[in-house]
C-alpha cells in the first residue's frame, strides 16, 4: 500500500520516457503494453484520444525484477541500474 501512497505523488510518463529507461523501441514498448508483460496505466478518453501512461516507479520495479537474473541482459540492466542510481 506505501507504493500506492507514494505513487499519489508521483507525475505519470508517457512511452519516451521508458523507451529511454528500458533501451527499447517506442514499438516494443506498445507490443509489452499490448501483451501486459509492462505495468501500465491508460488515462481516460476514447478511442485514439486514450493514451498509455506509465509510473517511472514501476518501471524501475519492473526492470530490477525482470532482469535481477538475465545476464544476456547485461547491457541493458547497467543502463538501467545507471537510470535507477540517479533516482536513488
Amino acid at each position: 500500500m506505501g507504493t500506492d501512497v507514494a505513487r499519489l505523488n508521483e507525475r505519470p510518463v508517457k512511452i519516451n520516457r521508458v523507451a529511454e529507461m528500458t533501451g527499447y523501441s517506442k514499438g516494443y514498448v506498445y507490443q509489452l503494453v499490448a501483451s501486459g508483460q509492462i505495468p501500465y496505466h491508460k488515462r481516460g478518453g476514447v478511442g485514439s484520444k486514450s493514451s498509455v501512461l506509465f509510473f517511472e516507479s514501476e518501471i524501475i520495479d519492473w526492470i530490477r525484477n525482470k532482469w535481477e537474473f538475465s545476464p544476456a541482459q547485461d547491457d541493458v540492466h547497467s543502463r538501467a541500474e545507471k537510470i535507477v542510481g540517479g533516482l536513488a
